[in-house]
């Protein structure tokens, strides 16, 4: 009967192992994965960034050079 129980105990300590090692795999991929996601969205966010600077560097040049006034140095 013994012997039973023991061949029960290693069972249950082989399969308890192979859990912890699947449940760290499992975290590996899970992490591996939200690092792609975040370099993916910085390479967008750089993309955004970008395109707004060259439209805000566009709208200041408009802004200053469209006012209306009489003393730019353009004008003489």
């Amino acid at each position: 009967m013994e012997s039973c129980f023991r061949g029960v105990a290693d069972s249950l300590t082989r399969t308890d192992t192979e859990m912890c090692v699947l449940h760290e795999l499992i975290g590996s991929f899970l992490d591996i994965r939200m690092v792609k996601a975040i370099t993916w969205q910085n390479t967008d966010v750089r993309g955004v960034s970008a395109g707004a600077a060259v439209v805000a560097a566009s709208i200041t040049t408009a802004w200053v050079y469209g006012m209306n006034f009489t003393h730019r140095p353009q004008l003489n």
